[in-house]
């Protein structure tokens, strides 16, 4: 990714700069603990490509290498491709810390739900939910692009029958979910398989890192973009729900 170098390193980092790159750091950590690839760092130089337009490369890698230290001093394991740096600045370091503590998915991965609770089994069947809509919303709009042939075409990183085997390993997850004994094998299976987008996906975006700040992509087709951009967090809020709702 190309982005500008010199004066920007030298302007602080803002709260909002500090809490995205947080979000992307728990985020991928939460895909590394689920089994996903190991190369992290493309794919965080993606997503923060637009949130973090005036930090070059650099600086963006440094900055998760902070996070990995304070993450690693508050016990959590860290991105395997962010080594731990410990000169974290004195006013940042409070900063991300407060900010990785306020984070409910990293304070999960701090302390882990040990009790049971029917909640786990709502909480994930609607999570799976909302997956399966934002899929079904991505697939009706890849077919409109299908037929209308837009010139941007070969950028998508995924395909109707993708799309569709994804949904059809969502419904036999919710069957098996809503079920008085659920089989753990099937519903393993089929989360599996979601993993496997996830990591799809995941390369995609690392391949691509340029051309998520190419103005012209953006313009061709932000409504794809976005989506299949916010379909990785969505894809591990599931395995995590559906995860928790198992080990119990």
């Amino acid at each position: 990714m190309a982005r500008k170098s010199g004066k920007s390193a030298n302007i602080p980092w803002t709260d909002d700069e500090l809490r995205r790159s947080v979000e992307v750091y728990v985020l991928l950590l939460r895909l590394q603990l689920h089994g996903g690839d190991d190369r992290a760092e493309p794919v965080a130089q993606a997503l923060l490509g637009g949130a973090l337009a005036l930090r070059n490369d650099a600086a963006v890698r440094y900055r998760m290498r902070n996070i990995s230290a304070v993450a690693r001093e508050l016990g959590a394991p860290v991105l395997r491709d962010f080594s731990p740096a410990e000169s974290v600045g004195a006013l940042v370091r409070p900063r991300i810390r407060a900010m990785l503590m306020d984070n409910p998915d990293f304070v999960r991965i701090l302390a882990p739900a040990i009790e049971h609770s029917e909640n786990d089994r709502v909480r994930a069947l609607s999570v799976l939910r909302t997956l399966r809509q934002y899929l079904k919303d991505l697939e009706h709009e890849l077919s409109w692009r299908g037929h209308n042939k837009p010139p941007d075409q070969e950028e998508i990183g995924l395909d109707l029958a993708e799309l569709r085997s994804a949904l059809a390993d969502i419904g036999v997850i919710e069957t098996q979910l809503e079920s008085a004994a659920p089989d753990p094998q099937v519903v393993a299976a089929r989360t599996s398989n979601l993993l496997g987008l996830a990591n799809r996906l995941a390369k995609w975006l690392g391949e691509r890192t340029t051309k998520f700040v190419d103005a012209a992509l953006v313009a061709a087709g932000p409504v794809v973009v976005a989506k299949v951009t916010g379909l990785l967090p969505l894809i591990v809020d599931s395995l995590e729900a559906v995860g928790r709702t198992l080990a119990h």
